[in-house]
C-alpha cells in the first residue's frame, strides 16, 4: 500500500504545480483586432502600469489578440473602457446597399443615403489617432420634385460630436478640418453649415505612469508583474523537482522489482 500512496501524492503534488504555473499565465482579453487597434491598446495598458502583449489570433485572418496577467484582467478591462477602446465597429455603404437586394422607394433610398454617409463620416473621424468616438448627424432636406422660382429649399446641414483621448493636452483636429471633412463628404453642404463640439473622454481612475521594471535574477520584467513572474519561477522550480523525484523513484522501484525476479 506505501508505493501506491506515494504515486498519488507526486501526483497531486504535481497537479497542484501545473495549477500554479497557470495561474501566472496570460490569457486574452479582446479578440480580431486589427494590428493598428492592438498596438493602441497594449500602448494605453502599459502607460497605467499594466503588462499587455498583442498575438496573432487563430480564429481570424489577418486579427490580433490583447494578452494580460491573469491577476490583471478586470483592471485592463475598466481601463480600456475609460478609454473606449476598442473603438466601435461602424458600417459603410456596403452593409446599406447589399447587392441583390430590393429596390428601395425614394423616401426609403434618401434615409438610407443619409444614414449611411453619416457612417461613412464618423468611420473616417474614428480612423485619426486619440479619437475615442464621433458621432455624425445630417439633416438632408427632400428636394422637391418641380422646383418653381419660388420654391424655398432648406440647405443640408450636419453635426459632429467627437470624443478624444483623456490624456490628450488639444482636440485631435481643428474645427475647420472637421468641417471640411464633413462638408466633402455630403453633396450641397456648406462648410459653415457643419457645427462641431469636441469632448474629452472621461479620466481613468488608474493614473498614466512610465512603465517600471524590477530585476528577477537576470530578467526584467513590469513592476506590477514581479509577484506573478517569481510565482512562476517557483512552481516551474518545483515542477522541475517534482519530476526528477518520480523518474528517480520509478528507476528506483524498477530495479528493485528486476532483483527480486532475479533472486
Amino acid at each position: 500500500m506505501g508505493a501506491p500512496v506515494k504515486v498519488n501524492r507526486w501526483i497531486g503534488s504535481l497537479a497542484l504545480c501545473l495549477l500554479l504555473v497557470g495561474a501566472g499565465c496570460t490569457e486574452p482579453i479582446y479578440h480580431g483586432l486589427g494590428e493598428k487597434e492592438a498596438n493602441e491598446m497594449v500602448v494605453v495598458l502599459e502607460q497605467h502600469g499594466l503588462e499587455a502583449g498583442k498575438e496573432r489570433d487563430p480564429a481570424a485572418d489577418n486579427a490580433w489578440k490583447v494578452t494580460v496577467p491573469s491577476a490583471v484582467k478586470v483592471e485592463a478591462w475598466r481601463v480600456l473602457q475609460t478609454e473606449g477602446l476598442p473603438r466601435p465597429e461602424v458600417s459603410g455603404f456596403d452593409a446599406f446597399y447589399p447587392s441583390g437586394g430590393m429596390v428601395p422607394t425614394a423616401s426609403e433610398e434618401r434615409v438610407l443615403l443619409q444614414y449611411s454617409t453619416a457612417q461613412e463620416l464618423r468611420k473616417s473621424l474614428l480612423a485619426v489617432d486619440t479619437v475615442v468616438d464621433a458621432q455624425v448627424n445630417l439633416v438632408l432636406p427632400e428636394k422637391p420634385r418641380v422646383q418653381l422660382e419660388t420654391t424655398v429649399v432648406e440647405p443640408p446641414r450636419a453635426s459632429v460630436l467627437i470624443k478624444y483621448r483623456s490624456d490628450s493636452k488639444k482636440p485631435p483636429l481643428g474645427q475647420e478640418k472637421v468641417r471640411s471633412l464633413v462638408a466633402g463628404g455630403v453633396e450641397g453642404l456648406d462648410a459653415k453649415n457643419v457645427d462641431v463640439i469636441f469632448t474629452r473622454a472621461a479620466r481613468s481612475a488608474q493614473p498614466l505612469v512610465e512603465p517600471a521594471f524590477a530585476t528577477v535574477g537576470p530578467v526584467s520584467v513590469a513592476e506590477k508583474s514581479k509577484g506573478v513572474f517569481q510565482l512562476l519561477v517557483v512552481a516551474m522550480a518545483l515542477c522541475i523537482v517534482m519530476l526528477t523525484g518520480g523518474v528517480v523513484f520509478l528507476i528506483f522501484r524498477m530495479r528493485r522489482k528486476a532483483n527480486e525476479v532475479a533472486g
